[in-house]
Order: structure tokens, then C-alpha cells, then sequence
């Protein structure tokens, strides 16, 4: 009898909720791309919610209904996560600090301080450090967290395609090493995740520079908003930018010439206006939010348990 089980590879998407609602470059940069290989993979949208916090104590309320705002993003952009799952960091802290002390012992602590001192907080200054209600020196948790956190629960979730934004490329590196220095005590056959570049790892913004909050449009984004910001945009490349993110690039090559591009902005209109409307329409309530996130923490919640009990097992000999 031919077995028609196919065998699904786990992917994991990360995404940090500090600036709340997702952009376009979130959308063309990450969530399309995730969302549309969710049939062919298992998949699990982890929001580190953690981190964003850590990053910026000082918004720690904030950021937590910037959270809700990130997962009614990926649901209205086709998440299914009835058959995937939801991993929100600060749901599962005990089991995440008991895997990075784990995993802690195998990267090495000059090469752990040299990703922090490269990392965001690592570059801050004394007043911005100030101004984000963070202490004068990191503490251990800083230092720690944010090299450790996404590729403990990557490994945890035995993930094998590793998937978002071009800004968490770095952990792929981590969890390569930890990988290395693992299998030197435990013959360990899990691969770490290979990450799964983007189609679109950079979008400009309106400005054309890298799209940040300040120069962008947001999924969830008034028609009217939409539109204007649109009609102000004056760098062609931009255009061009994002018509060859949302698949058009042969129609700005035929009316590149137009040189005040309306034809062109007009299709982005029309383009956006249509594409983004469930975001701007579906509207779902926190109740509803804290639900979908509730209905996922067990079958979450056993699989940390199981490997945090094959890490002590396997590496520590503890029973």
C-alpha cells in the first residue's frame, strides 16, 4: 500500500513587534513568502515580543498591543494558523532561559560579547540607553538574550528552513557554531536551519532609502494615506522598487520613459489599494487575538519540554 504521508520541512519566521504593525517591507521582504510555502511546509511564526521589550523597556505596554497588531497582520495576510503555530516569546520564558543556559555552554563567551557589541543595544550609546529605560551597563540577560533566544527555539522547534528579513541573517551563523561545538560531545544529526533568503530582502522607502517606519506604508494603511504617499513619491527608483516586488517589473520597463511616472503610480494605486485591502478591513479583536495565541501554547509548550528533557538526557546525562 503506497504511503501518501509527505513529509513537510518545519519553517520558522521571526519578527520583532517593537514597531508594531507590519510594512511593506515586512510584506515583500518576509511575510508573502513565508506565507505562501506554508502548504508545502510546517510552519511557526515566532514573535519575539522579548526582545522588543528588552530593546525598549520603556514601551514594554506598548509593545505588547504592537504585538496583537503584528499577528493580525500575518492572519489577514493568509496565515493559517489553525494547521501551523504561534510561538509569543514572553509565553514560554521559563523554558526559553532554561534552553539558552543550555546552549549557552557551547558558544564562546569573547565571540558572544563581539555579536552583542555589534548588535543594536550593544551600540548605544549612555543617554540613548537612557532615553530607552535601559540600565548604564547591559546586564547578563542583554548580553545573553538577543544572540541566543531565536536560535534555542529554532533548535527546539527542530526547525530546518529558517525564514525572515535579511536582519536576522546573523543567527543562522550562531546556531552553525553551536551546531559544530554540539556534535563534538553529542553525535547529534540535526542540521541547523537553512535560512531561506527573501525574494526581496531590501525595499526602499518612500525616500528612497532602506524602508523604515518613518518612510513607509503600512499594511493596515487608510486608502486615502495609501494614496497620498504614493502621489508624493519623487525618486523613480522607488517605483521600480516596488513594482518589481509586487511583480510588475515589465510594465515599469515599458513606461520607464514616462517621466513624471503617473501612469506608473497610478498602477501602484490600484495595485495596493486592491492588494492590501483585508488589512485594512479585517480588524480582528484582542479576544479573539488572545485566543489563537492561547490555542497554541501546549502543543508548543511539549515540544520545548521534550527537547529541553533530550538536552538533559543526551548532553548532561541528567535523568
Amino acid at each position: 500500500m503506497e504511503d501518501n504521508m509527505t513529509y513537510k520541512l518545519k519553517q520558522v519566521c521571526v519578527q520583532n513587534p517593537i514597531f508594531g504593525p507590519r510594512n511593506l517591507g515586512h510584506y515583500w521582504g518576509s511575510m508573502k513568502d513565508f506565507i505562501s510555502s506554508q502548504e508545502k511546509h510546517e510552519s511557526v511564526l515566532v514573535i519575539d515580543d522579548v526582545m522588543a521589550i528588552l530593546m525598549n523597556p520603556k514601551e514594554s505596554e506598548a509593545i505588547k498591543n504592537r504585538t496583537y497588531f503584528v499577528l493580525q497582520d500575518f492572519i489577514n495576510c493568509g496565515y493559517d494558523f489553525e494547521n501551523n503555530r504561534i510561538v509569543l516569546t514572553s509565553s514560554f520564558m521559563p523554558d526559553i532561559m532554561e534552553l539558552i543556559i543550555f546552549y549557552s555552554d557551547f558558544i564562546d563567551f569573547k565571540f558572544c560579547h563581539y555579536l552583542y557589541e555589534n548588535s543594536f543595544l550593544g551600540g548605544l550609546k549612555s543617554y540613548q540607553r537612557d532615553e530607552l529605560g535601559l540600565n548604564l551597563y547591559p546586564s547578563v540577560f542583554e548580553l545573553l538574550y538577543p544572540q541566543l533566544s531565536i536560535p534555542a527555539v529554532s533548535f527546539a522547534l527542530e526547525a530546518e528552513l529558517f525564514q525572515g528579513g535579511e536582519e536576522i541573517i546573523g543567527y543562522t551563523y550562531i546556531m552553525n557554531i553551536i551546531k559544530n561545538n554540539i556534535k563534538k560531545v553529542y553525535n547529534d544529526y540535526n542540521y541547523p536551519p537553512i535560512y531561506e533568503p527573501a525574494r526581496n530582502g531590501y525595499v526602499l522607502g518612500l525616500d528612497g532609502e532602506y524602508m523604515f517606519q518613518h518612510n513607509s506604508i503600512f499594511l493596515s494603511e487608510d486608502e486615502d494615506s495609501l494614496i497620498e504617499k504614493i502621489e508624493k513619491i519623487e525618486n523613480k527608483k522607488v517605483i521600480e522598487d516596488w513594482l518589481t516586488s509586487a511583480g510588475h517589473q515589465n510594465v515599469f520597463e515599458f513606461y520607464s520613459a514616462d517621466q513624471d511616472f503617473t501612469y506608473l503610480k497610478n498602477l501602484l494605486k490600484d495595485i495596493l489599494v486592491n492588494e492590501l485591502r483585508p488589512f485594512r478591513e479585517n480588524q480582528l479583536e484582542i479576544d479573539h487575538l488572545d485566543k489563537i495565541i492561547a490555542g497554541n501554547h501546549e502543543p508548543v509548550q511539549q515540544q520545548f519540554s521534550a527537547h529541553i528533557r533530550t538536552l538533559k538526557r543526551e548532553i548532561y546525562h541528567i535523568l
